[in-house]
């Protein structure tokens, strides 16, 4: 102060205090930087791991939409024949016809890794809201999928339970191209049975128009699981870098 340096040394600590300022200011945007990169390394994994899963999920589905539709042809060959309508169908036919009758076709998708997201509270990783969005009501649509699945279930025990009093599965099995039927051997039925007397069975024509109203619904859920699947498929390709 004597020598009238107070101006420099004032001077060079406000220079001191803003080199250090500058350097907690570099030293944030590194560590916000490093914390972004980590992040978006995060999303781009999370990114890629759905879309192999809903890949997966879109090729599932659309095999058990075309299935449930091949059952329904072959249920509505035996809706066709039923009470005074003409019999012009084989054994053979109509016994394939009735495995087909007998058939669900149950969606199984890859669930774990968005499922792992939602109950961890990390779906927020995915910075694309629409897209966090369209996961999210990805659960809805598949246990609505099950449910629809759960009746056409009910009505398959009827059937089932149908033919064990008045038919044969012997016969019916002895035209399944079932995989599981076909790795074992069962023997010819002990009893002279022709299934297709089950067409005289007003039960049985009920039963059977009940099977494909619910598996009508069933593959109305499936088209709206595809369409839904499409849209999440389409916002993770443009997420991907």
């Amino acid at each position: 102060m004597e020598k009238n340096k107070t101006g420099k040394y004032f001077k060079y600590a406000i220079g001191e205090i803003i080199l250090v300022v500058i350097g907690i200011l570099i030293a944030l945007q590194i560590n916000n930087w490093n914390q972004q990169r980590a992040q978006d390394k995060e999303e781009q994994s999370a990114i890629l791991n759905l879309k192999q899963d809903f890949e997966f999920n879109y090729r599932t589905l659309d095999s058990v939409l075309s299935e449930t539709k091949n059952n329904m042809v072959s249920q509505f060959i035996l809706l066709n024949h039923t009470g005074n309508k003409s019999k012009n169908i084989t054994r053979e036919e109509f016994n394939f016809s009735l495995n087909r009758l007998a058939d669900i076709n149950e969606f199984f998708p890859r669930n774990g890794f968005l499922d792992d997201l939602i109950n961890s509270g990390n779906l927020g990783i995915i910075k694309n809201q629409i897209l966090r969005n369209k996961l999210s009501s990805w659960n809805s649509v598949f246990d609505y999928i099950k449910s629809r699945e759960l009746e056409l279930e009910k009505g398959r025990d009827r059937v089932t339970t149908m033919i064990i009093k008045k038919g044969s599965w012997l016969n019916a099995d002895a035209v399944s191209t079932d995989q599981v039927v076909k790795n074992n051997t069962f023997p010819k039925s002990g009893f002279d049975i022709d299934n297709r007397n089950l067409l005289n069975e007003l039960e049985f024509e009920n039963n059977t128009e009940n099977t494909i109203y619910q598996n009508d619904k069933l593959t109305q859920s499936h088209k709206k699981g595809l369409i839904l699947i499409t849209q999440i498929l389409e916002l993770l390709e443009k997420e991907v870098k």
